[in-house]
């Protein structure tokens, strides 16, 4: 058994833990890891932590009252709601949008429970219900929107480009006609 100094460092060295885990992450979604009936078994949580991990992330259970506190400490309100029951937390530290479909797309595949089921999510800060979260998991991911995105920024020189080179070719196009007028009526 614990003393009550062991308790109190284990509980601190869990805060600092989890006070990490949110700073470093641009998303945390809440689930519930446990259905009425039954929960997800630890093969199942080692297969959403392996799918997750390709994801840079990972998924954590956590104690409400601990993810509360922190959640106050780190300017997160509205949390309090959804901190009721077993709760584990799925960060992510690089592509939302990636964690988001990781999760949900996990909880798809487990037909038989829909678990892990999303209480709600925290994106950079702000508070997000599981339909909002569906949202951001449709999203593409990271590298396509940075592509797309440079190639809307591209877009414009390409437009000039095109015209400048379309009137050199319309102008070589119009002397090639009157070369073929003057060929033809001499």
């Amino acid at each position: 058994m614990l003393t009550h100094e062991q308790a109190m460092k284990r509980k601190g060295e869990s805060l600092d833990t989890l006070r990490s885990c949110l700073e470093r992450s641009s998303i945390a979604i809440l689930t519930d890891y446990r259905g009425p009936a039954n929960g997800l078994t630890v093969k199942q949580v080692t297969e959403l932590r392996g799918k997750l991990r390709k994801q840079n992330g990972e998924y954590r259970v956590v104690k409400n009252t601990l993810t509360s506190k922190v959640a106050k400490e780190m300017g997160v309100e509205g949390l309090d709601p959804y901190l009721q029951g077993p709760t584990a937390i799925a960060f992510g530290y690089d592509d939302p949008a990636g964690i988001a479909k990781a999760v949900l797309d996990y909880a798809n595949e487990n037909k038989a429970t829909s678990l892990p089921a999303v209480k709600a999510a925290v994106l950079d800060g702000v508070l997000l219900k599981p339909e909002q979260l569906k949202a951001i998991a449709d999203l593409p991911p990271r590298e396509v929107v940075l592509q797309q995105l440079l190639g809307l920024m591209l877009a414009p020189h390409r437009n000039i480009l095109g015209v400048m080179n379309a009137n050199g070719r319309q102008m070589a196009t119009v002397i090639d006609a009157w070369r073929k007028k003057q060929e033809e009526g001499a």
